[in-house]
């Protein structure tokens, strides 16, 4: 058996050997595990010693160029945030959120990304919301500077460098668009409007062009009627299966514990989601949030014509009750019919995401408590309650009118 050479290098760079099956090894140390304390290393190996070093020498300099190993110069940001998406983000978050991160992240490298993480300073995070409000709205700054945080906070965690720039900036100022809200009484009239709204639809080359039947205008008048009577998000009704159909203490209600999630090709799945492939691309996955998970009482009418439907449709206790041609909806679809259907009834042009809005608003008005609210709506917190809660005048009136004294003139 021919003896191991090992020659040694410098402390930290690893070392070089010849295996038994005479194959160059270069090896590579890590820092230490942060959880254990145990070494780590990685090799490289190649019949070849040249092409053994150049993975070792390629794979050196990213990891210096990362910051996973020490050097005199910290990571140049783009570099870093391309660790920080894959190391630090992509196993805890979903994907979708994910690539929300890594479009935000698009748009720091595109500003700033060149800069050393050490040297990054105010006057660069403030170019940053320049860069991008020049041809981008206040929103997607706030959201870039929201990102550019959150990974330097990382930076500062690893050591890499001690102050986080983002500190010593005000975020920038967003002025969001009020959401518009139908008025009581006319999400009936879109309801009765998208009864009777079928027929073919102009569409963009490429696009679903089945035509829509008298079946579709039955399916989405349900649809909306779930919307505006229960204000469950998108994802959760186009994931509504008749299993989530429940009685509980004889109150008819729907169980909501899963949505739709439509994540492009190739998305990384966590070990810790429990995602179910519906489709291609379509994956059943929790609810927002934890609290996303709720039973939300809903009038006997409803629940009755739903599970007429899944029965009707011959439907099991795992299908989804909403389809087109067998196939799960999407936002595309459903947002083409809402608009359909708002015109045909001579209605403001709503989002459809306005009828959660107005589920909460409606909640309110009933008296309903801030608990009550937040645990139907599946919100955390009750400010986000409130900011889906839009009083009308006539509303306000209502209330103010029960405050009004009553004094009796001097006789």
């Amino acid at each position: 058996m021919a003896k191991k050479k090992d020659h040694r290098r410098t402390k930290g760079s690893g070392s070089v050997s010849t295996d038994t099956r005479g194959y160059t090894v270069y090896r590579l140390e890590l820092p230490a595990d942060p959880v254990t304390g145990k070494r780590r290393h990685k090799t490289f190996t190649a019949k070849d010693a040249n092409k053994a070093k150049e993975k070792y020498l390629e794979a050196r300099k990213k990891l210096i160029a990362t910051g996973v190993l020490p050097s005199a110069n910290t990571p140049h940001l783009k570099d870093w945030l391309t660790r920080w998406l894959e190391d630090f983000k992509r196993p805890n978050v979903k994907p979708r959120v994910w690539e929300s991160y890594r479009s935000d992240c698009r748009n720091i490298t595109n500003s700033i990304g060149a800069v050393r993480i050490g040297d990054l300073t105010a006057a660069h995070v403030r170019k940053l919301e320049k860069d991008i409000t020049a041809t981008r709205s206040s929103k997607t700054a706030l959201n870039a500077y929201r990102r550019l945080s959150n990974a330097l906070d990382d930076a500062v965690g690893e050591g890499l460098i001690e102050v986080n720039p983002c500190a010593h900036c005000d975020p920038p100022r967003v002025e969001a668009n009020p959401t518009v809200i139908l008025d009581a009484g006319q999400p009936v009239r879109l309801i009765q409007a998208a009864s009777s709204a079928s027929g073919e639809v102009k569409r963009r080359r490429g696009q679903n062009k089945w035509p829509d039947n008298a079946e579709d205008d039955a399916m989405w008048s349900l649809m909306w009627r779930l919307a505006f009577e229960t204000g469950m998000r998108q994802g959760e009704r186009f994931a509504l299966t008749p299993s989530d159909l429940v009685q509980v203490d004889g109150t008819p209600a729907i169980h909501v514990c899963h949505e739709l999630q439509r994540y492009a090709k190739g998305a990384v799945i966590p070990s810790w989601l429990k995602a179910e492939p519906v489709t291609e691309g379509i994956w059943m996955v929790p609810p927002k949030s934890k609290k996303g998970e709720r039973i939300v009482p809903v009038s006997k009418a409803l629940w009755d014509d739903l599970s007429a439907w899944a029965s009707d449709h011959e439907l099991k206790s795992g299908d989804l009750i909403f389809t087109r041609k067998g196939q799960p909806l999407t936002n595309t679809v459903e947002r083409r019919r809402w608009y359909r259907a708002l015109e045909s009834a001579g209605l403001p042009r709503v989002t459809i995401r306005s009828a959660r809005h107005y589920f909460a608003t409606q909640l309110a008005i009933a008296g309903a408590s801030e608990d009550a609210r937040k645990s139907i709506m599946g919100h955390v917190d009750i400010g986000t309650t409130a900011n889906y809660t839009h009083w009308n005048t006539k509303a306000l009136a209502d209330i103010t009118g029960k405050t009004a004294l009553t004094v009796e003139p001097d006789k």
